[in-house]
């Protein structure tokens, strides 16, 4: 029998003297659970208050309190925010319904202002919002918003990510990780590149991975390359090509100094075309620049992962140095000032050129301006 349903005692024989036995004909309080189901509403009230912290509100039957907790649920799961913070325009029409109709119920005036209360919120809170930059990151909350609202929805989320990561379940997390030793994600290389680097044990094992790969690496570079349409970068896109030959020939050093080049010039473009990176003289240091380039966390809203995460590779690449010791891992200013067989490496150039055709291809996407120095 559905939980809403009112529930009565089983038949009552009639007491000898033909007076009916107390209870037979009436209907149970629905405040005072029949027999056989009493036990379960405490359990229910003591793993809603266990699982809470907060006492069960009111809990009537176990379908209202399956109704609360997924409510409870959809409210303060970080992956749900995902619902509350965007998805609203959406289903608040359906909200709206369902909140009006648990006035209906019967299910006392405490409850029902509750649930109304809450789907209120979560009806108005988003409504118009831009769903490119409101959605939770890090761990992939986007799979329980696909089983949630829908392929429509699952489409929409997929435009936010680069092309080599869409439709593809890549573990986000530990992808920051490999970022954060200076190893670029974004747009280039391939999911299956990224899944081999992520199942790597440590960073030296993912650097020689990542010297096996590197005639596919240059093959997702230059399909990266092939949508980049901006007039303004054709000098940048042509000398990332020259890279990637240079790889191919098997001539890294020449590709890890050139890429450098390039990504140093495209950022020095940024910071000419936009005020707030410069520096009181109009100039450029990367202090500067690293303030307005966040970079990523698992915090991150999911509009701003695919940038975010560009930004935590040039934070690696240029994190100060001032050596010995030369760092093993790329780094721009150890490329310029420490050439040796240390710093100068195919995974090395590899990360340079990933690097500058994410950025590149970055610009393409966004649209972003940038001043070129002539």
């Amino acid at each position: 029998m559905p939980d809403d349903q009112h529930h009565h005692d089983p038949e009552v024989p009639a007491k000898p003297d033909g007076q009916q036995a107390p209870g037979a004909d009436r209907e149970i309080d629905e405040k005072e659970p029949p027999r056989g189901r009493r036990n379960t509403i405490r359990e229910l009230s003591e793993e809603f208050e266990k699982a809470t912290g907060r006492p069960a509100p009111g809990i009537a039957t176990p379908g209202v309190y399956a109704a609360t907790e997924a409510l409870r649920q959809m409210l303060d799961s970080p992956s749900q925010r995902l619902l509350r913070d965007s998805l609203a325009a959406r289903l608040s029409p359906g909200l709206a319904t369902f909140a009006s109709a648990v006035g209906d119920l019967g299910l006392g005036d405490s409850l029902a202002a509750r649930l109304s209360s809450g789907l209120a919120t979560f009806a108005s809170a988003s409504d118009g919002l831009d769903l490119r930059h409101l959605m939770p990151g890090g761990a992939l909350s986007r799979n329980e918003a696909f089983r949630i609202a829908g392929s429509p929805l699952w489409e929409r989320l997929q435009a936010v990510d680069p092309e080599n990561w869409r439709g593809e379940r890549l573990r986000r997390l530990d992808m920051l990780e490999v970022m954060e030793e200076g190893i670029p994600l974004v747009w280039t290389p391939s999911a299956d590149v990224i899944r081999e680097l992520l199942d790597a044990p440590d960073a030296p094992t993912r650097r020689k991975m990542l010297e096996r790969q590197a005639p596919a690496v240059v093959e997702d570079c230059r399909t990266a390359l092939t949508d980049v349409a901006r007039t303004d970068l054709a000098s940048e896109v042509d000398y990332l090509h020259d890279c990637l030959d240079s790889i191919g020939n098997g001539k890294y050093a020449a590709a890890q100094v050139l890429a450098s080049s390039v990504l140093d010039t495209i950022l020095r473009a940024m910071v000419r075309a936009d005020p707030r990176l410069q520096n009181t003289k109009g100039g450029f240091t990367f202090h500067i620049l690293s303030a307005q380039l966040p970079k990523a966390t698992p915090d991150t809203l999911v509009g701003q992962f695919r940038a975010y995460c560009i930004h935590t590779s040039i934070h690696k690449a240029y994190e100060p140095y001032f050596g010995p010791p030369v760092p093993e891992e790329y780094n721009r200013h150890a490329t310029a000032h420490a050439a040796g067989p240390t710093q100068i490496t195919l995974a090395n150039a590899l990360a340079a050129v990933m690097l500058a055709v994410g950025l590149v291809r970055e610009l393409e996407e966004t649209q972003r301006p940038v001043s070129p120095a002539g």
